[in-house]
C-alpha cells in the first residue's frame, strides 16, 4: 500500500507540474504607448532600447520574477526598463513571456519606434521609458478586466467576502521585501469552488506605496464572478476558481491522511500455493488501482484544462472589447454609479456645483464619500439626440486609456437620468483660460507648448495607437480639459466615430461639430477622416498661439478670420506677430515658428497636403524634421467681404440636392462648458 501511495503521489505531482506547461504561451492582454514621442530607426535610442531588451530577456529566469535594466550615456537617449512576472509563474513561463514582449510584440507589433510603452500579458508585464520610473508608484494607465458572468445569489455578501479576503492579504504582500511583493488568498463561498485572490507589486516599491497601490486596485475591482485591476505598479485579481500555479502564501485544506496499514494476519502457516495466489491477487488489485487512478487523473486534468479554456473565453476586458455598436451595458456594470450617490456628491445637482451648460445638458462638480472629486455630465431629459451621443461616448470611452484623454470613471442610467462621470479637471477647459484677458497670462508659452504637444499625443493615440481608429469630429478649445498640472485632456467624444481595420475615411449626411473648426470637405460633402481632425487641430494650434478665437476673430481692413490672418503674416514673413501679446516677450521664437508652420499645414484645403498626426508629434519633439512649405489655407478670405464660411452656409441652405440637411441645427452643436 505504501508503494501505491508513492505512485499516486508521483502521478499527482506530474499532473500538477504539467498544468503550467500546457498554458506556457503568453496570453496578450493590452499595451499602451502612453508617451507617443517617437525615435527613428537605427538611432542611438533604438540601440539603447535593444540593450535593455537583451538584459531583460537574459534575466527572465530570475527567481524573483523581476528585473530592471538601463542603458545610455546621456539623458537624451537613456532607456529604462523592467519586467514583472506574476508571482506564481515558473521560470520557463516567465522567460517565454518576457522574450515574446521584447523580441516581437513591443518593438514590432504594438509599439514600434515609441520612446515609452508598457505591455501586459496574463503571465507578465514589460515596461520601458526614456525617463526613470524605478521605485515610483504609478497607477496610470490602468486596466480593468471583468468576467461577463454576474454574481449568482447574494451580490452584497459575495463582494463583502471578496473585499475582506483581498484586504487581508495587502499587508502580507506589501511586506514581501525587496525580492517579491506578492501574496495569494482563498475564502470559501457557497455554490462555487471558493473565491481565490492574488495581489502583487513591483518589488522596487516601498511597503507604504505597495500597500496604497493594492488598496486602490482592490477598490476598483468589478462586481462580477471574477475581475482584475492592473496598474503599472501593482495588480489585484480574484476568481471563483483556482487560476494560479504553485501559489505561495496560500493556506489550503490539508490533504486527507493516508490509509492505516492493514492488520497482520493470524494465519502464518499458509502454503506456497496460497501465498502465490495472494501475491497474484495483490498485483491484480495494484494494476487495477493504478489504471483507475490514471484514468481519473486524466479526466480531472482534462476537466481543468477545459474549465480554464472556457473561463478565458468568458473574460471580457472592459476598456478594450466592449461592443462598438450595441446598447447592452452589462459588460461595464462595474462602472455604474447609483443616482443617490451622484445626487449626494453634487448637492442634488445644485447651481453652486454647476461647471457649465450646453446643448446636451449640464456638467457638475461632485465629491464622493471617499473624497474623490468628480465631474458629472448630466444629459438633458428633453434631448432626444443626447441619448445617442451618451451611449456613443460611453462605449467609446471605456475603450480608451491615455494620459491626454479625459478619463471616464463611470456612468449612471436611472429612469430618464443619463450621466457620465469623469475625472475632475481643476483648471477646467482651455477656452476658459486662453480667451480670458485676465487669465491669459497664467498660461505662458511653456505651458501652451506643452498643451499643444499633449493634444497631439492624444490624437496620435486616437488615430493610430488605440485598438480602433477614432475620429473625434469636434476638437476645439472647450473640449480640452486641463488637470492640476495643466496637462491637456481631450474630452467630449459624443460625436466621435470608430473606423475599423484599414478604413481611413467615411461619409455622413448629418454634419455635426462647430463651425470654424470643421474642415471644408466635411462641411461641404460630409466626408470625414483623420485629416478632418488634423484641420481642427491646426485651428486649435493657431488659437493657442494667438489667444484669439477663430470663430469670433475679426481685424477690420486686414483679415476677418484667424486662419486668414495667420496666413497673411506668414506670407509677409512676420509669423511672430501672431503670438498673444501677453506672452510675446517670453516665448521661444523657434517653437512658435514651428507651431505656426504646423498649424498652417493642418488647415490646407487639400486633404493630402495636411500632415498626419505622427509627423506632427515627431516635428514638435525634433526640429530636425523638414516640413513642406504651406500654401494658401482653406476658407481663405482675401478681403474684408463675405467669407468662404458664409458662402458654404448659403450653399448648404440653398442646395436642393445636397446630401447634408439644410437645418442649421444639423451643422452646428452647442458647446458644453468645462467640467
Amino acid at each position: 500500500m505504501a508503494k501505491i501511495n508513492m505512485f499516486l503521489y508521483f502521478i499527482i505531482t506530474l499532473m500538477v507540474m504539467m498544468i503550467p506547461l500546457i498554458s506556457s504561451a503568453p496570453t496578450y492582454v493590452d499595451s499602451v504607448c502612453s508617451n507617443t514621442t517617437m525615435f527613428t530607426t537605427k538611432s542611438q535610442y533604438q540601440t539603447n532600447l535593444d540593450i535593455v531588451f537583451r538584459y531583460l530577456s537574459a534575466n527572465a529566469t530570475n527567481p524573483n520574477g523581476f528585473h530592471t535594466a538601463q542603458a545610455g550615456n546621456g539623458t537624451k537617449d537613456f532607456v529604462y526598463g523592467h519586467f514583472l512576472c506574476r508571482g506564481d509563474q515558473v521560470p520557463s513561463s516567465c522567460l517565454e513571456c518576457v522574450s515574446t514582449a521584447t523580441t516581437s510584440d513591443l518593438p514590432n507589433k504594438y509599439c514600434p519606434n515609441r520612446k515609452e510603452a508598457i505591455i501586459w500579458y496574463d503571465q507578465c508585464m514589460v515596461r520601458y521609458s526614456n525617463q526613470s520610473f524605478f521605485g515610483v508608484l504609478d497607477e496610470n494607465p490602468r486596466l480593468i478586466l471583468s468576467n461577463t458572468q454576474n454574481v449568482s445569489g447574494n451580490v452584497s455578501q459575495f463582494m463583502d467576502i471578496m473585499g475582506k479576503m483581498m484586504n487581508n492579504v495587502v499587508l502580507r504582500a506589501s511586506n514581501g521585501g525587496p525580492n517579491k511583493k506578492y501574496g495569494t488568498t482563498y475564502a470559501p463561498y457557497p455554490s462555487v469552488l471558493g473565491i481565490y485572490g492574488l495581489e502583487q507589486c513591483t518589488p522596487d516599491l516601498s511597503t507604504t506605496d505597495c500597500s496604497q497601490c493594492l488598496v486602490n486596485a482592490i477598490g476598483r475591482l468589478p462586481i462580477s464572478e471574477g475581475g482584475q485591476t492592473i496598474f503599472p505598479s501593482c495588480y489585484a485579481r480574484f476568481e471563483i476558481s483556482p487560476f494560479f500555479n504553485g501559489a505561495s502564501n496560500l493556506t489550503v485544506s490539508p490533504p486527507p491522511p493516508s490509509l492505516p496499514p492493514s492488520p497482520p494476519t493470524s494465519r502464518n502457516n499458509s502454503t506456497r500455493t496460497s501465498s502465490s495466489s495472494g501475491k497474484s491477487k495483490t498485483s491484480a488489485k495494484l494494476i487495477a488501482i493504478i489504471v483507475a487512478a490514471a484514468v481519473i487523473l486524466f479526466l480531472a486534468l482534462l476537466a481543468i484544462i477545459l474549465y480554464f479554456v472556457f473561463a478565458k473565453s468568458k473574460k471580457n476586458y472592459v476598456p478594450a472589447h466592449a461592443d462598438d455598436t450595441g446598447e447592452d451595458f452589462t459588460t461595464i456594470d462595474s462602472l455604474q454609479y447609483d443616482l443617490a450617490t451622484l445626487k449626494s456628491a453634487t448637492d442634488n445637482f445644485g447651481d453652486d456645483n454647476k461647471l457649465g451648460e450646453g446643448g446636451f445638458g449640464s456638467v457638475y462638480k461632485g465629491i464622493l464619500p471617499n473624497g474623490e472629486v468628480i465631474a458629472v455630465k448630466r444629459l438633458s431629459r428633453s434631448s432626444g439626440q443626447g441619448v445617442t451621443e451618451f451611449k456613443n461616448e460611453l462605449l467609446l470611452l471605456v475603450k480608451l486609456q491615455h494620459r491626454n484623454l479625459a478619463r471616464l470613471l463611470g456612468f449612471c442610467l436611472s429612469g430618464e437620468e443619463k450621466m457620465l462621470v469623469y475625472e475632475y479637471a481643476p483648471n477646467k477647459s482651455l477656452d476658459n483660460l486662453l480667451f480670458d484677458p485676465i487669465t491669459q497670462e497664467q498660461i505662458n508659452w511653456g505651458v501652451r507648448y506643452n498643451i499643444i504637444q499633449g493634444i497631439a499625443r492624444g490624437l496620435l493615440y486616437l488615430h493610430q495607437d488605440s485598438r480602433f481608429r477614432i475620429i473625434h469630429r469636434d476638437l476645439k478649445a472647450s473640449n480640452i480639459l486641463l488637470d492640476a498640472n495643466m496637462n491637456p485632456k481631450i474630452s467630449d467624444f459624443g460625436m466621435a466615430r470608430i473606423f475599423g481595420g484599414d478604413q481611413t475615411q467615411s461619409n455622413t449626411s448629418r454634419v455635426v461639430g462647430t463651425f470654424g473648426y470643421m474642415s471644408p470637405e466635411y462641411v461641404m460633402h460630409g466626408r470625414f477622416s483623420t485629416k478632418s481632425d488634423m484641420y481642427s487641430f491646426g485651428v486649435l494650434v493657431l488659437e493657442i498661439i494667438s489667444g484669439k478665437r477663430n470663430t469670433s476673430f475679426y481685424l477690420s481692413g486686414y483679415a476677418e478670420d484667424l486662419i486668414s490672418y495667420a496666413w497673411k503674416l506668414w506670407d509677409e514673413g512676420k509669423p511672430l506677430t501672431l503670438v498673444d501679446a501677453a506672452i510675446r516677450e517670453s516665448c521661444s521664437s523657434q517653437e512658435v515658428m514651428r507651431c505656426v508652420h504646423l498649424g498652417l499645414l493642418c488647415v490646407q484645403e487639400s486633404v493630402e497636403a495636411r500632415p498626419s498626426i505622427d509627423t506632427v508629434v515627431l516635428s514638435l519633439d525634433s526640429f530636425t524634421v523638414t516640413l513642406p512649405i504651406p500654401g494658401q489655407p482653406a476658407f481663405f478670405s482675401k478681403t474684408g467681404g463675405e467669407s468662404d464660411i458664409g458662402k458654404i452656409m448659403i450653399s448648404l441652405e440653398s442646395s436642393e440636392n445636397h446630401s447634408i440637411p439644410a437645418s442649421v441645427n444639423d451643422v452646428s452643436v452647442s458647446e458644453i462648458e468645462p467640467r
